[in-house]
C-alpha cells in the first residue's frame, strides 16, 4: 500500500511537468495573431436582415436571443458596436461559428467566435433554491398542487417554451488591448474576440 502512494504522487509530479499548461485548462494564447486571423463575415447578412428571425420567434412569447449591454465601443476588423443593447444570435453557416449582434431588428454587426466550448450547464445556471414553507402553510400548498394536478395537461399545452437560458462575461486580456467576451448559452460557451474603442 505504502508503494502504492509513492508512485501515485510520483505521477502527479510528473504529469504536471509534461502538461503544465494544457491539463490545468489554462491556454495562453497570442491575442494579437488571434484577432489577425480571424475572418471577416460581412458578407454573410448583406441586406441587414436575418431571414431566419421569423422561425426563431414562431414558438417563443419573448425573444429567444440573448440580450446584452455593452458598456464600451467595441471593434472587431470591421465592425464597430456602440455602447447599447444587443440582442445576441450564435450561428453556424458554411463552416463559421459567429454572433449577430442585432438592434431593432437591423443586423449590427457579424462576429466571429474564436472558440467554442461545451459546458456543464448545471454548474452556469444553477437551480434555484425551493422556498421552505412553515409547517402550517404546508397544507395549502399541498392542497393547490391536488387541486392544479387534473388541470396542468392544459397549462402546459398553454405555456410557451421558455427561452435558452444565457449568461455573458468579460475580460480584458493580452496587456488590456482586447476584449474578451464569453457568451454561454445553455451547454455551449462563444469566446469572442474585441479591441476596445478609445
Amino acid at each position: 500500500m505504502k508503494n502504492f502512494f509513492i508512485k501515485l504522487i510520483l505521477l502527479c509530479f510528473v504529469s504536471g511537468f509534461l502538461c503544465p499548461v494544457s491539463c490545468s485548462g489554462q491556454e495562453n494564447l497570442d491575442y494579437n495573431r488571434l484577432y489577425e486571423d480571424m475572418p471577416i463575415l460581412d458578407f454573410m447578412y448583406e441586406a441587414g436582415f436575418d431571414p431566419e428571425e421569423s422561425e426563431d420567434y414562431e414558438k417563443y412569447f419573448i425573444s429567444p436571443y440573448v440580450l446584452i449591454r455593452l458598456p464600451v465601443v467595441l471593434k472587431n476588423k470591421k465592425t464597430v458596436l456602440l455602447p447599447g443593447y444587443y440582442l445576441v444570435k450564435p450561428e453556424k453557416k458554411d463552416g463559421y461559428n459567429f454572433a449577430v449582434f442585432k438592434q431593432n431588428g437591423r443586423i449590427k454587426g457579424i462576429i466571429p467566435v474564436y472558440k467554442k466550448y461545451i459546458v456543464n450547464p448545471a454548474e452556469i445556471f444553477p437551480e434555484p433554491e425551493k422556498p421552505k414553507h412553515k409547517f402550517y402553510i404546508k397544507p395549502f400548498v399541498y392542497a393547490g398542487n391536488v387541486i392544479k394536478w387534473p388541470f396542468s395537461k392544459i397549462f402546459k399545452k398553454r405555456n410557451p417554451p421558455a427561452p435558452p437560458r444565457a449568461a455573458v462575461e468579460f475580460e480584458l486580456v493580452g496587456n488590456d488591448r482586447y476584449y474578451d467576451m464569453g457568451l454561454y448559452v445553455e451547454d455551449s460557451l462563444y469566446k469572442m474576440l474585441f479591441i476596445m474603442e478609445k
